[in-house]
């Protein structure tokens, strides 16, 4: 898939003071048609083939959970950094557009990729406990992300889109969960608001038709329940952000992030937490390369 550059997402560019309001007050925001049917088409046309170990620059993804043959049909199909391996979706994952409304909604100066993550949950596959991002990050200063979610299908309660509870992002931070797939997938969350003194609203579920996004802030509880249908796909596309000045902590934690950490160095290297975008300044320079030709180099 050699020849793609990173995706104009022009309606990213309309996010207004009321938008950002919105997403303040709730923790989430939606926005809908985003994507063309042509880019929907091709993003989708990747799914099976990156599943299958077909990888555009020869690169692994740092996740991925679901093999033919060998996994279980119930089990929602799950890869991290799928950029790093697939050029379509790099060229959604490194847009400049995304990271301008991410930055816009969360008042950073600029937004970081830190990783993506691809979400396919075909017909009876279980549910996703609800969880917040940001306890994963805890190893970061500041430990805040940001998500820009973008769905492939058409959404619907039954099929297992994804659901949020609003103004939860206001609440404390809390571990991240034992068990991520099946069960009783809000119990962390009531739990939460029982230790804050809380009585929980009812989840939002997102019923968007495919091409759309919505951005959330790295603490509010989210997550999905079962995919009942016998005939629909939920397929979609996380990208996480962090503030443009992140920087590694001493302490534990960060899995994934960590393979990237330089000795005696704290910073997140644009080689591998690229600028998307920031106040001022330029995208990481290699990314309209690496869309193209799947090379990192600004030359």
């Amino acid at each position: 898939m050699i020849g793609m550059t990173p995706y104009d997402l022009p309606k990213l560019s309309l996010l207004t003071d009321v938008d950002v309001q919105r997403f303040r007050r709730d923790g989430f925001l939606i926005v809908e048609r985003v994507l063309s049917e042509d880019r929907i088409a091709l993003l989708r046309d990747r799914f099976p083939k990156i599943f299958a170990g077909q990888f555009d620059t020869g690169v692994y993804p740092d996740e991925w959970h679901w093999r033919e043959g060998m996994s279980l049909p119930d089990v929602t199909r799950h890869m991290s950094n799928a950029w790093k391996a697939d050029l379509t979706i790099a060229s959604l994952a490194l847009s400049a557009d995304i990271g301008r409304a991410v930055a816009q909604l969360s008042g950073w100066s600029g937004a970081k990729l830190g990783l993506d993550t691809i979400w396919w949950k075909p017909p009876q596959t279980k549910a996703i406990a609800l969880h917040q991002d940001s306890s994963f990050s805890e190893f970061l200063n500041p430990a805040l992300t940001m998500t820009c979610w973008l769905t492939l299908d058409d959404t619907s309660r039954d099929a297992g889109t994804i659901e949020y509870v609003p103004g939860s992002h206001l609440w404390p931070l809390t571990p991240q969960p034992d068990i991520f797939e099946g069960g009783d997938y809000r119990s962390k969350m009531r739990a939460a608001a029982a230790a804050a003194g809380i009585e929980p609203p009812e989840p939002v579920f997102i019923e968007v038709p495919a091409g759309s996004v919505v951005f959330h802030a790295g603490e509010i509880w989210h997550g999905s329940g079962p995919n009942t249908t016998g005939d629909r796909m939920r397929r979609s596309i996380g990208t996480h952000f962090v503030p443009i000045e992140t920087q590694f902590t001493s302490r534990p934690g960060g899995y994934i992030y960590r393979r990237y950490e330089r000795t005696d160095d704290p910073t997140l290297d644009e080689s591998f937490f690229p600028v998307t975008w920031g106040e001022g300044r330029q995208p990481t320079p290699w990314i309209d390369s690496y869309c193209s030709t799947g090379r990192r180099s600004a030359l």
